[in-house]
Parts: structure tokens; sequence; C-alpha cells
């Protein structure tokens, strides 16, 4: 059985994407309330004593683009590797793992995105008064939600569009809270170098469940025979209602076109408590403990779905997932945390050279993503954005401690809920097999370092001859 811990359940403080637009006006009062409050929520947040973790809700258009795309994730990574890789080829698609490899936790299909320095989100925003009367109305925008359908035959025809523009409103989605941390830390490091490079690299990751791996086993057993005839997709923890047969954007449909779909079961309820303790598994990871090293990470809500044998196939729309948790969790502290957000959301996560280069006045999150405890055909789609500097740039670091987070740990100075205890032997022993996988910082980066140098120091330790990670 795997090693259980309680870990504290964390809501994600959420700004809305008017939120942002605010602090673009120049006729915004430096000392307005609400502006106040934004750039508060800011630093609390990606500050030392926050989570480094910052949800943004209300992004018209790009919650259905979304919904259209994830659900590629798993039927990629469950097709025979000629097939995929035809796919992958045509659509300017690489990956950074061994797709061939049969046992396999993750599949991740990437591509290099270059933003052309034009935030097109802001115009998708109008106001309907004078900024600074705080009255800010989202533009009516024809998503896809309505009258409008997607057919999942298509959405794959163009999943090379669906990463590049999906990602490219992501890309600044992370622009825009750089821009915020500049006006908060001083200095206007962040969005220049992100700007200055103008490069960055998309994601589209499955996570497998154990059933997806067995299904992999099977077809390749049986000479690429397509098994997966019998696999119906269907939500986590999905209730027994059945839909009309139409198309929707969560479809996904097995390698000989049979369609199986996704449902909504409008009947869950979410019973989870901010601060309170959730079980999670300590070794049973999909992803291991880990840092980004570069500024931000711009990542989905996770879209969760379960595959079973011998089921008609189901129609309906996207579930959310289970109980809101989307199953990253982060170490601060002495304390793990299991990460909920709302699943039109986008997550925004501070990396270490955000971290070096604001001096350590905003935290970059350690974390990983766990498997759910109590089922075996759950797997988890999601899709993030790498904000970075230039692979020239830098990282000088007069004033900055390395390995605060390394202290932090012993010393319990950190910690985003606090609730007086002094901890247990049971945490000290967690956070140390927590802390035995990362490499420290100072080991990977040195006064005068180029990020480029940073980068490929901390890959070597995680994952090289040698890696501390280097079989995960």
């Amino acid at each position: 059985m795997a090693k259980m811990a309680a870990a504290i359940v964390l809501d994600i403080a959420e700004l809305s994407l008017s939120d942002l637009v605010l602090l673009q006006s120049p006729k915004m009062p430096a000392e307005d309330h609400r502006r106040r409050l934004i750039l508060d929520t800011v630093a609390t947040e990606l500050g030392r004593g926050g989570s480094g973790l910052l949800a943004i809700t209300e992004v018209p258009h790009v919650g259905a683009l979304r919904r259209r795309l994830l659900p590629l994730s798993r039927r990629l990574a469950l097709m025979d590797h000629p097939t995929r890789s035809q796919i992958l080829k045509k659509h300017g698609l690489g990956s950074d793992v061994p797709l061939k490899k049969l046992d396999r936790s993750v599949s991740s299909f990437a591509k290099l995105l270059r933003h052309s320095g034009k935030l097109t989100l802001l115009e998708l925003v109008t106001n309907t008064e004078n900024i600074s009367n705080r009255i800010v109305c989202l533009e009516k925008i024809h998503d896809f939600e309505g009258s409008e359908e997607s057919n999942c035959d298509d959405d794959m025809e163009n999943i090379g569009e669906l990463v590049t523009e999906l990602g490219l409103y992501m890309m600044e989605l992370g622009i825009l809270i750089a821009r915020a941390c500049d006006i908060v830390i001083g200095g206007g490091q962040l969005e220049k170098s992100i700007t200055n490079f103008g490069t960055a690299k998309a994601r589209l990751i499955h996570y497998h469940s154990e059933l997806d791996n067995i299904i992999i086993r099977e077809k390749e057993s049986s000479t690429r025979k397509c098994s997966l005839k019998k696999v119906a997709v269907k939500p986590y923890q999905l209730g027994s209602q059945r839909r009309s047969r139409s198309l929707c954007p969560c479809c996904i449909k097995s390698e000989d076109m049979t369609p199986v779909m996704a449902i909504k079961d409008n009947n869950s309820r979410d019973t989870s408590v901010h601060g309170q303790a959730a079980e999670i598994s300590l070794l049973n990871l999909w992803q291991e403990w880990h840092y980004d090293f570069g500024i931000l990470t711009v990542l989905t809500a996770p879209l969760f779905l379960s595959a079973s044998e011998g089921e008609e196939c189901l129609i309906g729309q996207e579930y959310h997932h289970p109980n809101g948790h989307t199953h990253l969790q982060l170490c601060n502290g002495r304390k793990i945390f299991s990460v909920k957000c709302s699943p039109e959301s986008f997550i925004v996560q501070v990396g270490e050279a955000a971290d070096i280069l604001s001096s350590g006045k905003l935290k970059s999150t350690l974390h990983s993503v766990s498997r759910p405890t109590s089922f075996t055909d759950i797997s988890r789609e999601t899709f993030a954005v790498f904000l970075q500097p230039s692979w020239d740039k830098t990282l000088s670091y007069p004033d900055y401690c390395l390995d605060t987070e390394e202290q932090s740990s012993h010393n319990n100075e950190t910690s985003i809920i606090s609730n007086g205890s002094a901890g247990s032997c049971a945490e000290d022993v967690h956070m140390q097999n927590i802390m035995e996988k990362i490499p420290p910082l100072s080991s990977r980066l040195k006064e005068g370092m180029t990020f480029a140098e940073f980068s490929q120091q901390t890959t070597k330790q995680y994952y090289g001859g040698g890696g501390i990670q280097q079989n995960n």
C-alpha cells in the first residue's frame, strides 16, 4: 500500500482578467482601493509568505479552447506510435518523454510558441465607462458554449492551431501577471525578460491511469490491433445519466473512430473545506517533487477522465475534477498542501528564475502531481506554458540567499497557513524525504551564469546520468 499523509486543502486565491486589466489603465489612481487590493493579492500569494500560486478567472473565449484541446491529449497518448508520429509531425509538435516506453506515467506533446508582443487578450475586454470608475465589461465573444458545435475529428485535425491559440493567450496571462509583479517588487525585470525573449514552450500533458497502460501494453502485444473499441471515457465519479448523442467539445474517439465521450455529473458535491486535511499519497505520484526553473508557468485547470471497459459510448460535457482538487500538491515549510481551483481558471506558478531575478521577493513553488488514492482508471489532462528569459540572460543575485526553501523547511519559517502547531516527527520525515529528491539551488546556480547554463545544470541534476530523479 502506498504511504499516505495528510495534506492541507488549499484554495488558490483568484484574480479575474478584469482585475489585471484595471492595472493597465494610466488613469487608475495609484492609491485606488481596488487597485491596492489587487496588488496586495499578488504580493501576498506570490511573495515569500505565500503559496507561489495564483488563479486567473473569467477569461473569455479561452475556456472554450481548453475544453476542446485537453481531451485530445489522451487520444494522442493511446494511439499507436506510427499514427501519432505522423500527427505530431504534421502539426509541428514534438515530445520530451519517451513515447515508445509502454509503462510511462506521462505523455507530453510540446510546441514552441512565439509571441508578437501584442496583448490580444486586452482586445477582448472593453470598458463600458471610464475604467477609473471601476466598471469593466467583458466584450461579448462568440464562445463554444451555445450554438456552435465542434467535431472531434476536426479538433484533432487542428490540434496544432489549438495549441498555438490557447498557448499564446496563456502567455499573455503570464505577461500580465509579470507586469503586476513588477509593480509590486519594482525593478521591471520580469515582464521585460519574458517579452524580450518572446518565446515559450507549451506542453499538452496526459497523466496515465493504470488502465491506460494496460491498454497500451495490450495494443502492443496484439500486433497493434485496436483494443480501444470497448473503452468508454467518462468523467470522474460518473453518474448514471445519459444524454443526447450530439457531438460536444469533450468527445473522445478510439482509433477506429468510435465516439467515446465525457458527461457531466450535476449531482456531485464538493465536501472539502479550505484549511482542512485531505489524504494524499507520498509515493504514488504522477510527477515527482520539483521546482520549475523558468519565470512563470501558466496551467489550465486539469480535466479528469475515467476509462472503463465494456460500456456503451457516453455523451455529454466536461466534468469538474474530483471534489475540486487538481491533484497538484505543493510543499511549503513543513506542510504539504493539496491544491483546489475552479475548473475554468488558469493557474500561474512562480519559477526559480523569477525567485532569483526578484532577489527572493517572489517565491518559487515546490510541487508534485499525485495520483488519486482510490481509483486506478483516472487519467489527468492539462496544458502548460512555460515562460522564461532569453537563454543568454545573466542570472545575477547579489542580494539573494540561495536555498531559502531548504532552510525554511528545517526552520519552519515559512508557512501558508499558520495554526500555531510545532509540527511533528512525521512531518520532519516527510520533508526530509521530499528534499532528498531536490538538487540544492546552490549546486545548480553560480554567480554570472546564463539562464541556459542554469537550465542545463538543473536538468542534469534532476534527470541526467547520476541525477536524483533519473529513473522517474
